[in-house]
C-alpha cells in the first residue's frame, strides 16, 4: 500500500513544486507550464529517451519551442492563426503518437493551448521560451535517471551477463530443476529495450541487425534449454562453448559433440551465429544508413503511415480539424472562454472509438460534480476567515487528488473542473463560470463524440483484423527473401522488418487471436533466423537449391546435406508447415 503511494506522492510534490518554481522564476503567466512539464515528464517515462539522450533532448526541446513560438504568433487570433493551429496540432499529435508513445501527445497539446489561452507580450517571450527549455531538461533528465540501467549496446559486459544467464539456467537443469522461459530477463529486457528504439525499428544499420541476431540467438537458446529435455552431455557442451564464445572458431562448434537431437542442432546453429557476430564491433551503432537505404526505408513508412488508411494519420487529422473548427468559431463569433473546448477535446479525441462512450460519460459526470463542488466552495468562501488563501488551498488539494487518482478519468475530470473554475474567477463571475463550463463541456462532448463515430471511425477489432491479414502477407514475403538469398541476389531484409514492426504495433492481442498473433511472430523469427544464418555463413549450392525447392515445390529435405545444412533445411520445412497453419487460421478468420 505504502509502496504504491510513493510514486504518486512524488508526482504530487513534483507538480506542486514545479508550479511554485515556475511562478517564482518565470512569472505567474508561466506557472501552469510547470504543471504541464511534470505531467509530460511522468507520461514519458514509459518511452525510454535515454538511448540517445542528446537526440532526445533536441527532439523534446524543438517541439516545445515550436509550440511556444506558435502560441505567441496565434495572438491575436486570425484566420492564419487557425490554419497555423491546424498544422501545429496535426504535427504534434502525429509525431508524438509515433515517436514518444501512445498518450504523450496530450501534455504537449495541453501546453500549447494553455499558452494560447494565456497570451504574452514580446517582452515576456524569452522568459516563456526559457521556461519551456527548462521543462525539456527536466523531461529528458528524469527519463535518463529512471532508465539509466537499461542496456542498448552489446558491450563485453552485456555479453557476459547474457552468458551468465544461460549458465544459471543450465545449472538449474543439471540439478534437475525446472527453468521458466520468462526467467531470461537480461536477454528479454535487452531485446525489448533496443527493439522499441526508433533507429532499430525503422532505420537499422548492419550493426543493428547483427546485435538483433545475437540477442535473438541467446533467446532461442534459452527457450530450448527451458522447454526441452537436453541430456547432461548436451548441457555441459553448451556451457563450455558459451565460456569460449568470444574466441572460438565458429566452424569448430559442431565438431565437439555428436548430434543426436534436432534441439541440440538448433542450439549449435545459434551458437555459431553468436560466434560469427560477437567478434565484430557491436558496441558501436553510429553508422548511418546511406541515402538509398533511407529512401528505401522511408517509402514503406510513408505509404503505410501518411495515408487516410492509417489510424494514426486519421487520428491526428481529426484532432487538428476539430481544433481548427473551435478556433474558427471563436474568431467568427467572439465566443467567451471557448478555450475550454480545447481541453475537452484533447483527452476525448481518441484513435479508436472503443472507449469513447465511457470517456464521454466520465467527462460529463465529472464536470457536473466538479461544478457542484466549486459552487459549494464558493459559498463557503464567504464565511471562511482565510478566504483569500482558499483558492490556493483548493488548487493544492486538486493537484494531490490528480496525482493520487491519475488513472481515474471521472476523478481527474472532477479535479480539473474545479481548478479551471477557480482560475476563471480572475476574469468572470462564479455563476458565469459554471454556466459556461457546463455549456462548453456539453457541446464539446457531443460534437467530438459525433465526429469520432461518424467521420472515419476506427475500432481496435477491425484494425487488428486487417493487420493480422497484412502480417500473413508479410510472412509470405519472408519466404521470398530466403529464395532471393539462395539465388545469390542482394537481400535487404530491413525494409520487411520495418513494415512488419509498423503493422504489428497496431495489433491488440485477445483470447481469440492470441494463437495467430504468436504464430505469426514465430514464423517471422524463424525466417529471420534462417536469413541471419545465410548472412553469416557460406552455404553449399545443394542447400540453396533444397531451400528453394522446399518453398516452391514442398520438396523433402535433401538427405545428402551435411548435419548443419540439414538442420537449416528441416527448420525451413517446419516453418513452412507453420505458415500453412497460419493460412488455415486466416481462412477461418475471414469466414
Amino acid at each position: 500500500m505504502i509502496q504504491s503511494l510513493k510514486p504518486k506522492l512524488i508526482m504530487f510534490l513534483a507538480m506542486f513544486s514545479f508550479m511554485a518554481l515556475y511562478m517564482i522564476v518565470f512569472g505567474s503567466k508561466n506557472a501552469v507550464i510547470g504543471l504541464i512539464m511534470v505531467l509530460a515528464a511522468f507520461m514519458s517515462l514509459g518511452n525510454d529517451l535515454s538511448f540517445k539522450p542528446k537526440t532526445s533532448f533536441i527532439k523534446v526541446l524543438s517541439l516545445l519551442l515550436i509550440l511556444g513560438i506558435a502560441s505567441y504568433l496565434n495572438n491575436p487570433l486570425t484566420i492564419w492563426g487557425c490554419i497555423f493551429t491546424f498544422i501545429v496540432v496535426f504535427g504534434t499529435t502525429f509525431t508524438s503518437h509515433n515517436l514518444f508513445g501512445t498518450d504523450v501527445y496530450i501534455p504537449y497539446l495541453m501546453c500549447y493551448f494553455m499558452m494560447v489561452g494565456i497570451p504574452i507580450d514580446i517582452e515576456l517571450l524569452p522568459m516563456r521560451l526559457l521556461s519551456l527549455a527548462f521543462g525539456a531538461v527536466f523531461i529528458v533528465g528524469l527519463n535518463i535517471i529512471v532508465n539509466k540501467k537499461k542496456d542498448y549496446k552489446l558491450t563485453k559486459t552485456t555479453i557476459s551477463n547474457l552468458i551468465d544467464e544461460l549458465n544459471k539456467a543450465i545449472d538449474l537443469k543439471l540439478a534437475g530443476k525446472e527453468v521458466s522461459s520468462n526467467s531470461f530477463k537480461t536477454a528479454n529486457g535487452f531485446y525489448l529495450a533496443i527493439y522499441n528504439k526508433f533507429e532499430y525499428k525503422y532505420f537499422p544499420t548492419k550493426t543493428h541487425q547483427s546485435v538483433l541476431n545475437v540477442v535473438k540467438s541467446f533467446q532461442y537458446i534459452g527457450h530450448i534449454i527451458s522447454t526441452k529435455n537436453l541430456t547432461e552431455n548436451e548441457l555441459m557442451y553448451t556451457k563450455d562453448t558459451l565460456s569460449k564464445i568470444k574466441k572460438i572458431n565458429p566452424d569448430d562448434i559442431f565438431q565437439g559433440i555428436e548430434l543426436k537431437t534436432k534441439d541440440m542442432a538448433l542450439i549449435l546453429l545459434n551458437l555459431e551465429i553468436i560466434a560469427n557476430e560477437v567478434n565484430n564491433d557491436l558496441a558501436s551503432d553510429e553508422n548511418i544508413p546511406d541515402r538509398n537505404t533511407v529512401k528505401t526505408l522511408l517509402k514503406p513508412i510513408i505509404k503505410s503511415q501518411i495515408t487516410f488508411k492509417s489510424p494514426k494519420f486519421i487520428f491526428a487529422f481529426k484532432m487538428a480539424f476539430i481544433m481548427f473548427i473551435w478556433q474558427l468559431l471563436t474568431l467568427m463569433f467572439n465566443l467567451t472562454f471557448s478555450k475550454w473546448l480545447y481541453f475537452i477535446t484533447i483527452p476525448l479525441m481518441m484513435p479508436y472509438i472503443n472507449d469513447l462512450a465511457y470517456t464521454a460519460k466520465a467527462r460529463i459526470k465529472g464536470t457536473f460534480l466538479g461544478a457542484f463542488i466549486f459552487a459549494v466552495i464558493n459559498v463557503l468562501m464567504h464565511y471562511i476567515p482565510i478566504s483569500q488563501a482558499a483558492p490556493l488551498m483548493v488548487m493544492v488539494v486538486c493537484i494531490f487528488v490528480m496525482a493520487l487518482k491519475s488513472e481515474d478519468k471521472f476523478i481527474l475530470t472532477t479535479s480539473t473542473t474545479i481548478m479551471s473554475l477557480m482560475a476563471a474567477l480572475i476574469y468572470i463571475s462564479p455563476q458565469e463560470a459554471i454556466e459556461l463550463k457546463i455549456l462548453w463541456v456539453t457541446i464539446g462532448v457531443c460534437v467530438v463524440s459525433l465526429f469520432n463515430f461518424k467521420f472515419m471511425p476506427y475500432s481496435v477489432e477491425i484494425e487488428t483484423e486487417n493487420n493480422l491479414r497484412e502480417c500473413c502477407r508479410l510472412n509470405l514475403k519472408s519466404f521470398d527473401l530466403i529464395k532471393e538469398k539462395c539465388r545469390g541476389r542482394f537481400v535487404n531484409k530491413t525494409t520487411l522488418l520495418v513494415v512488419t514492426n509498423i503493422i504489428r504495433e497496431n495489433i491488440e492481442v485477445t483470447d481469440e487471436n492470441r494463437e495467430l498473433y504468436y504464430l505469426q511472430i514465430k514464423i517471422t523469427d524463424i525466417c529471420n533466423f534462417i536469413l541471419s544464418y545465410l548472412d553469416v555463413n557460406i552455404v553449399s549450392d545443394e542447400l540453396k537449391n533444397n531451400l528453394t525447392d522446399i518453398i516452391d515445390k514442398d520438396s523433402d529435405v535433401d538427405e545428402n546435406l551435411n548435419d548443419k545444412e540439414k538442420i537449416i533445411a528441416l527448420t525451413l520445412n517446419y516453418v513452412k508447415e507453420l505458415y500453412d497453419h497460419e493460412k488455415a487460421i486466416m481462412i477461418d478468420l475471414n469466414e
